[in-house]
């Protein structure tokens, strides 16, 4: 049955989990407002009674300047925004980050609060790593006194990334919507998708009087979805839930189906009963979804429960997808054993060794006397002016004597390197072997591809001995791989102090560069991050508290509402287990 013939409810109406959680903190906010004005307007003398804090930003030990708006401030291509609001008579400061250009991006820090009557005597009042994106909440500081002057936002990075999205202006292919405006993408890129768009390209290819590509089978929205996963964006799938799924319905790409549906079925950032699950797969029209939702729930009795309690399905599910897929489902489980799936990941063939007759998709790669084939669309979007052009108009690529000595000190195959790497560019490519990380970094440095570089530098273990914690930090100042070193020099107050110790002990951190080396001796010697008590800092996972309180002395997370949910079961599709949330007995 083709994905595309469901007849159920209308994609459009299903949103992004993600995006309903901010339309949430969204509406929050918006009555914090008018909270905020109305207790501007009804007591005028209490609010004038709270006076304003001033609020200062630091990241790295440097202040940051004023932006463009009042109560902002820039750091690199990232915008902090800082909003004061009164609610019951308490001044709340809100940290919220942006992007200033449409981007993929993350930052992930150490964060300590400072409060204080003078600008000049500051005191650490509380502590904790958070994590900014498109998705997090704002970080709430509630001042819990008038005598709080000055408060002060001070980080350190642990973790950057940031990606600009493409423009779609550059590119062989004319894409033309339903709206009448066009973008430009790289030749056979959509080949990667599926193999209904591959077809799509070829018509396009073979017709010279076909002046673009068509796209009617979703909104462009959609379409552009699509292309974020095509293009190296880091793009989460979830960043536009329905979007995506409409598109990769739309144009049959089975592999981004298999993956939506996953996190549909994985999916536990907040609490959602079987039947909120089963409904936003129908209406997302993922048919892998439906089917293990489906066996599932037949597999450990909740559809027997449900079906006894009244629940109609067909009414549910609309009649062919009852039939159809569901039906099969249910008898299925009714013979399976206890840890049996549905949900099988579609058959990849990425071969690129050979080159079938008629592929005029792939690009040849000449390498140490191999030719290795890959999508010429998805080699254009990486970069390929780092390769030389051949007589017969193949890349070439270098073969360096850092790439050399990388492979020999894993006594790896060069030509395995490269294959393993080509198959992390695909879309949902799986990550390299961890003892090829540092030769395909090499590789990709030498060949400019530094989006894959900059992601495979968060895939290095743990350093358990001085030499591989100085190999790392040497490896990362050579390449510099920024991420890397600075969770290496944050290592150097916590879980690698005796080695860093070792380390400067034997003189060897002198052949650091001295940035490096200079944030390796000041967490040695400062312990910014450090608590006698709670060494809070020195993890890397951030927290899910982002209400905080704190006054002159000091501050704590609030740990109810929606932060504490989420460390708890509630976080967790876990009624099958124990029960629902309000039928669990907790005895103190």
């Amino acid at each position: 049955m083709s994905l595309s013939e469901l007849s159920v409810l209308s994609a459009e109406t299903a949103i992004s989990f993600h995006e309903m959680d901010l339309e949430l903190l969204k509406e929050s906010q918006k009555t914090a407002n008018q909270e905020d004005v109305r207790m501007s307007v009804g007591e005028e003398a209490k609010t004038e009674a709270i006076q304003e804090t001033v609020v200062f930003v630091a990241v790295d030990d440097q202040n940051l300047k004023n932006g463009p708006t009042q109560d902002t401030f820039v750091f690199e291509k990232l915008l902090f925004c800082v909003k004061q609001v009164i609610e019951y008579g308490f001044r709340h400061v809100y940290l919220s980050v942006q992007s200033t250009t449409p981007a993929e991006w993350q930052l992930l820090v150490q964060l300590r609060i400072k409060t204080g009557c003078e600008s000049h005597i500051l005191n650490v009042v509380d502590k904790d790593v958070y994590k900014f994106d498109g998705f997090s909440y704002p970080l709430n500081v509630e001042v819990q006194t008038n005598d709080v002057k000055f408060l002060k936002f001070e980080m350190r990075v642990l973790n950057m990334m940031y990606l600009d999205l493409p423009t779609f202006q550059e590119g062989d292919e004319v894409i033309e919507f339903d709206d009448g405006s066009r973008i430009r993408v790289h030749a056979n890129i959509l080949a990667l998708l599926s193999d209904f768009m591959s077809k799509a390209e070829k018509e396009y290819a073979s017709r010279s009087d076909c002046p673009a590509i068509r796209a009617t089978s979703s909104e462009k929205e959609a379409f552009l979805e699509l292309l974020y996963q095509a293009y190296p964006t880091r793009r989460v799938i979830y960043a536009s839930f329905r979007r995506l799924t409409a598109g990769a319905v739309g144009y049959k790409c089975d592999n981004l189906i298999y993956h939506l549906s996953k996190h549909l079925i994985e999916y536990n950032y907040r609490p959602m009963t079987f039947l909120q699950r089963f409904q936003a797969a129908i209406e997302n029209r993922l048919e892998p979804a439906i089917r293990e939702l489906a066996f599932q729930a037949a597999l450990n009795g909740t559809w027997n429960r449900m079906i006894q309690s009244g629940f109609e399905p067909e009414n549910f599910c609309g009649r062919q997808v009852y039939t159809q897929i569901v039906c099969p489902a249910i008898l299925k489980a009714r013979t399976a054993k206890p840890d049996a799936t549905t949900l099988q990941a579609p058959t990849q063939k990425l071969n690129f060794i050979e080159l079938e007759a008629g592929d005029t998709t792939k690009s040849a790669i000449l390498f140490r006397g191999t030719s290795f084939y890959i999508n010429s669309g998805l080699l254009a979007a990486h970069g390929k002016e780092m390769l030389c052009i051949g007589q017969n108009g193949e890349y070439i690529a270098r073969y360096t004597p850092e790439f050399h000595r990388e492979c020999a000190r894993g006594d790896l195959i060069p030509g395995e390197v490269l294959i393993q790497l080509l198959a992390y560019m695909h879309p949902m490519g799986d990550v390299p072997h961890p003892d090829m990380i540092r030769a395909c970094i090499v590789f990709a440095h030498d060949h400019g591809w530094n989006v894959i570089k900059e992601n495979l530098e968060l895939e290095f273990e743990p350093p358990i001995t001085p030499d591989e914690y100085m190999s790392q930090l040497v490896f990362g100042d050579k390449f510099d791989l920024k991420n890397l070193l600075r969770v290496n020099i944050q290592r150097a107050e916590s879980s690698c102090r005796e080695l860093a110790e070792v380390l400067e002990k034997h003189g060897k951190l002198k052949i650091l560069k001295d940035r490096t080396r200079e944030g390796i001796m000041d967490r040695m010697c400062s312990g910014w991050g450090l608590n006698p008590m709670v060494n809070r800092l020195s993890t890397r996972f951030p927290t899910t508290f982002h209400h905080r309180t704190v006054n002159l002395q000091r501050g704590k997370a609030v740990v109810v509402g929606e932060g504490r949910a989420i460390d708890t079961l509630n976080s967790l599709a876990s009624e099958h287990a124990f029960g629902e949330i309000n039928e669990l007995i907790v005895l103190d």
